[in-house]
């Protein structure tokens, strides 16, 4: 037993980690055929998020926005120039947001998002996804499987990178 912990170490300190089993969220299909997923940053918020593998970051409406600020859960870190899918560029704030929770015991933590001035959808996009690859979605029924890792392996994972840099 000793072995298989000190085996455990070596791996998160070179920073390989045990694949996790797979973690399944439900997808929402909408008319149009684009795929959702309902999240909660806590309790009291939550919202559905376009899945958008083709968006670099998460993004925020201005209402989801408001109201986790209100709440104290998003940390402004920078701005940053957008470029849309039409090419058009927009200066938007980014945030850190502490955690989002999708669901099954799948938490994403310490995360980007952009506040887009004018977005109509919240989009969950790779500066999230990245946190839980890899990740896969399944159709028949809709479902996203994502690796998530529990609360003391993602701190020691965090941790055993620090130390590597």
């Amino acid at each position: 037993m000793r072995w298989v912990h000190l085996l455990g170490a070596t791996l998160l300190a070179l920073g390989v980690s045990a694949q996790a089993e797979p973690t399944s969220v439900a997808l929402e299909a909408s008319d149009v055929g684009t795929l959702h997923v309902a999240a909660r940053f806590d309790a009291a918020h939550s919202t559905r998020f376009l899945l958008d593998t083709g968006s670099a970051y998460v993004v925020l409406t201005d209402e989801t926005r408001r109201e986790l600020q209100r709440a104290g859960k998003l940390e402004r870190l920078r701005e940053l120039n957008a470029v849309m899918a039409n090419n058009a560029s927009v200066r938007a704030p980014v945030y850190r947001v502490s955690a989002l929770d999708l669901g099954n015991g799948c938490v994403i933590r310490d995360f980007e998002a952009v506040a887009l001035p004018g977005a109509r959808k919240n989009i969950l996009g790779l500066t999230a996804l990245k946190r839980v690859a890899p990740f896969t979605i399944q159709f028949g029924p809709d479902r996203l499987a994502l690796t998530c890792v529990g609360e003391l392996d993602a701190a020691n994972l965090t941790a055993s990178r620090d130390a590597t840099r």
